[in-house]
């Protein structure tokens, strides 16, 4: 077999495969075994015709065309494999000669992964990774965060609402500007409308006007949607809210003493002082790795060019679709009413996901390229510790877990997902001195 590679635009390799014309008198015999039992010939049962009286009945070329079907199965990985091209698409294949006792020719086309040249990474590692020390500051504002957590809600009566607070209101919302704003109906009614205050989770503005206001004392707030709100009928608009306070909780934060600590499961504060403190420092230090990713992955682009292939990118929105999905679920809502509400199409929908997902694609690809340049590899025994606890969350044989992800492809996957990890860490990690 003969082998002959062109890279074609738009990330499509094309494989030119010349096969020997032994092979295909090897292959007509095959293909004749695997046919002459699906036709009847006038004076032989099924399947016992000569090949001479089943081609002059039938005709040569269903031979042909079930040998080049064979041929192609049976040497279409190879041809990739020796072309040095990772497929990531569905291929096109073209017979270009198909001839008994003369040499068979096809094409394959198929999109591909870029083969990609990065050059020497020594320029772009040789600076140092810098983790900042976290400050008391720091520290106090960690210790606080971990007491709050542990807060507890109290009732508040007399006092005013403060930053923090949790609050009930009875909500109503009238619009102040079109046709709508002479109607006395609210656009929006709400008895229990809970807001958190400084969450940042309801509307902008409405949460900074609700401190001073105390429980049980009727007011009205005024402010205007945002352009960018998902509600078309609402963004941009001023609307008045007309809102009571019916219940006003407040954090009563527990002090950051031995109490605390033992609470959290401590044998004293100070364990938990350096605990709180070990656990920031590996967070300025993850922070400080995913900067020095992204800065080096960033001259990394505009150092080195390559078309991006189609399916990867569509691949890279599907998930990303799935992503947005499970969030949405969780918030009791899904894709539909996502789309309807913002008054876009699903289409629409994937052409906004598109530039972070070729992003990702061109980032995974680089990384991909990292990996082969320095020969980091992911061996069979780093997938199956990596599937291991989940065979020991649903209590399987780890031996049926790993089937179950070979049967579906996803042993590969998580593999290739393994592999960018591991270049990652090289990426982040590594300071070469000099």
């Amino acid at each position: 077999m003969d082998v002959a590679l062109e890279r074609l635009p738009r990330a499509v390799a094309k494989v030119s495969v010349t096969i020997d014309p032994a092979d295909v008198s090897q292959a007509m015999d095959r293909a004749f075994k695997t046919v002459v039992g699906r036709y009847n010939i006038p004076g032989f049962r099924r399947g016992k015709a000569p090949r001479k009286i089943f081609e002059r009945y039938v005709g040569r070329g269903v031979l042909l065309q079930e040998a080049a079907q064979q041929l192609v199965d049976r040497h279409y990985r190879e041809a990739l494999q020796a072309a040095a091209v990772e497929p990531v698409g569905e291929p096109r294949i073209n017979i270009v000669a198909l001839d008994e006792d003369k040499p068979f020719q096809f094409d394959i086309e198929v999109e591909s992964k870029p083969v990609i040249e990065i050059g020497s990474l020594d320029d772009l590692l040789n600076e140092p990774l810098v983790v900042p020390e976290p400050t008391d500051e720091d520290l106090q504002k960690e210790f606080e965060s971990v007491a709050i957590s542990q807060a507890q809600l109290v009732p508040v009566e007399d006092e005013p609402a403060a930053m923090g607070d949790r609050v009930v209101l009875n909500l109503k919302g009238y619009l102040e500007e079109g046709e709508e704003a002479d109607q006395t109906e609210p656009f929006v009614e709400d008895e229990t409308y809970a807001v958190e205050i400084g969450s940042g989770m309801a509307v902008e503005g409405l949460e900074t006007q609700l401190i001073g206001l105390k429980p049980n004392e009727p007011a009205t707030l005024h402010l205007t949607y945002p352009e960018n709100h998902p509600d078309v009928a609402l963004k941009g608009k001023p609307v008045r809210f007309e809102v009571t306070i019916t219940e006003l909780k407040r954090p009563d934060v527990p002090p950051i003493d031995e109490e605390l600590a033992k609470t959290l499961g401590y044998d004293n504060e100070q364990e938990f002082r350096d605990t709180v403190a070990n656990r920031l420092r590996d967070r300025l230090q993850q922070q400080a790795k995913n900067d020095r990713l992204a800065s080096i992955l960033g001259k990394l682009k505009e150092r080195v060019s390559f078309e991006l292939p189609s399916a990867l990118v569509e691949q890279a929105i599907h998930n990303q679709m799935h992503e947005l999905d499970n969030m949405l679920r969780r918030m009791g809502a899904d894709i539909e009413e996502y789309i309807e509400s913002r008054q876009i199409t699903l289409e629409d929908l994937h052409e906004e996901m598109r530039p972070q997902a070729e992003e990702r694609v061109r980032e995974e690809l680089l990384l991909e390229a990292v990996a082969r340049q320095q020969n980091i590899t992911v061996g069979d025994e780093d997938v199956i510790e990596n599937i291991r606890p989940m065979a020991e969350l649903y209590r399987q044989p780890v031996e049926e877990i790993v089937e179950m992800f070979r049967s579906r492809g996803d042993f590969e996957a998580l593999r290739e997902s393994l592999l960018i990890q591991k270049a990652s860490d090289y990426v982040s990690s590594t300071v070469i001195e000099g």
